[in-house]
């Protein structure tokens, strides 16, 4: 699964850092910087939507790479690393100031700095505002039931993802399948409603459902890469008897 990392070391991440003594304030500019990855994963999107290889690209951009999307060998060192040059080199890196890239390279391992996460979030993060945007132009265009249902789909479809991704974290593949096809069922859904929503073929909204049946296919193409390489690993532990 080229281009990003996606299983965590929650034991000996904690442990590498020591006793970890973080207050209400520490957490809080921690959140604050993980909200800000999630933007700058919009911003790269917003550039490269037309490539067809834009979530490798992305991230490049995003100092993600590796050499494998696998569920082994995963070392949050080396990824903080790459994250940390990236943001050195980045449009932004001297408004952010040194002092602040210094102590974001030193943050805790959580989801919130988790590659998946960050995409996951920022898709849908997409899909839902311009969803309530649809809605606000064009108040008489929707049925309550059909804004409910495609709500519902997309609130699903991350909420599943995000629990594969913690299913992941605790090295519990299976679990992560099973969300997994969850999640894809959830952005079948959010397609079939795009597909048949009323006024589809008006200029604005139709580029809106364009929009977002792009980041939902590649949502998809996420959750895919992910289940693909989760059955192997639990082929792979039930052939070495683990």
């Amino acid at each position: 699964m080229s281009n990003f990392e996606y299983e965590g070391s929650p034991e000996g991440e904690w442990d590498d850092r020591g006793e970890l003594v973080w207050n209400e304030f520490d957490w809080q500019q921690y959140l604050k910087r993980a909200k800000e990855e999630i933007g700058r994963f919009i911003s790269f999107y917003a550039q490269l939507t037309d490539r067809p290889d834009r979530l490798d690209l992305i991230a490049h951009k995003m100092g993600w790479d590796q050499d494998d999307w696998s569920v082994k060998d995963l070392d949050w060192d080396e990824v903080e690393g790459e994250n940390h040059q990236s943001r050195r080199s980045g449009d932004d890196a001297e408004a952010e100031g040194e002092s602040e890239i210094e102590d974001s390279d030193t943050d805790p391992y959580t989801l919130h700095r988790h590659p998946v996460f960050i995409v996951t979030r920022g898709l849908y993060y997409y899909l839902k505002r311009s969803w309530e945007l649809a809605m606000i132009r064009h108040p008489t265009g929707f049925s309550p039931d059909m804004s409910w249902r495609y709500g519902s789909s997309l609130h699903q479809g991350e909420m599943d993802s995000i629990l594969a991704l913690q299913a992941l974290d605790m090295g519990d593949f299976a679990l992560a399948v099973c969300h997994l096809k969850s999640a894809l069922g959830a952005i079948n859904q959010s397609l079939s409603i795009l597909q048949n929503l009323p006024g589809n073929n008006s200029v604005k909204l139709g580029s809106m459902c364009r929009q977002a049946r792009i980041r939902l296919f590649d949502q998809r193409e996420v959750c895919l890469r992910i289940m693909r390489d989760c059955r192997d690993e639990v082929r792979r532990r039930f052939n070495d008897g683990e």
